[in-house]
C-alpha cells in the first residue's frame, strides 16, 4: 500500500521567474558556469563546459533537495535510455527543463491523488467491513468456530 504522502513529499513550484532564478543559480552552482547565459535561454550544452549525464545527475539531485521531485520521476519514463543517451533527452535549456519540472510535478500530484483517492477507498472498505463484522460477529467463519464449547 502506498505511503500517504507527507506535506514535504507534496510538490510545490514557485512562479516561473522565481523558478527560473533559482534553477539558473542551481545549475551554475553545481557545473560551475554563469547564470546569465542560462537566463538568457542559451543551450546548457553551450554553457556548461561538461555537460554529460553526470552534470545531468547533479542537476536532478538538486532538484530533489530543493523541490521535492525525486530524480526518478525526472527520468525519462523509458528506462531503457542508457547513460549517454539522457543527454540527448534531457531538456536543451533553462525554458525547457521549467516546462518539463512543470509536466512531472503535475505528474506527481495526480499519483499522489489517485493514492490518496485509494488509501481512502481501503480505509472505507475496512470500516465497512468492521461495521459488518460487528453486526454478524459469526457470519463468515465455520459453524461452531469462535463459539464456546
Amino acid at each position: 500500500m502506498p505511503d500517504t504522502p507527507k506535506p514535504a513529499d507534496i510538490v510545490s513550484l514557485p512562479d516561473t521567474p522565481v523558478l527560473r532564478d533559482r534553477m539558473a543559480t542551481i545549475i551554475a552552482t553545481v557545473c560551475r558556469c554563469e547564470p546569465g547565459p542560462l537566463l538568457d535561454g542559451q543551450a546548457f550544452s553551450a554553457v556548461i563546459t561538461q555537460f554529460d549525464s553526470l552534470a545531468i545527475l547533479e542537476i536532478l539531485l538538486e532538484v530533489e533537495t530543493e523541490f521535492h521531485i525525486q530524480t526518478d520521476d525526472m527520468l525519462p519514463l523509458d528506462h531503457a535510455t542508457g547513460a549517454q543517451e539522457i543527454t540527448s533527452v534531457f531538456p536543451k535549456d533553462l525554458s525547457e527543463l521549467i516546462a518539463y519540472m512543470r509536466v512531472v510535478a503535475a505528474r506527481v500530484a495526480a499519483r499522489q491523488e489517485a493514492g490518496e483517492d485509494t488509501l481512502q477507498a481501503l480505509r472505507q472498505a475496512r470500516r465497512t467491513a468492521a461495521s459488518d463484522a460487528a453486526a454478524a460477529p459469526d457470519a463468515g467463519m465455520p459453524s461452531g468456530a469462535g463459539r464456546a464449547p
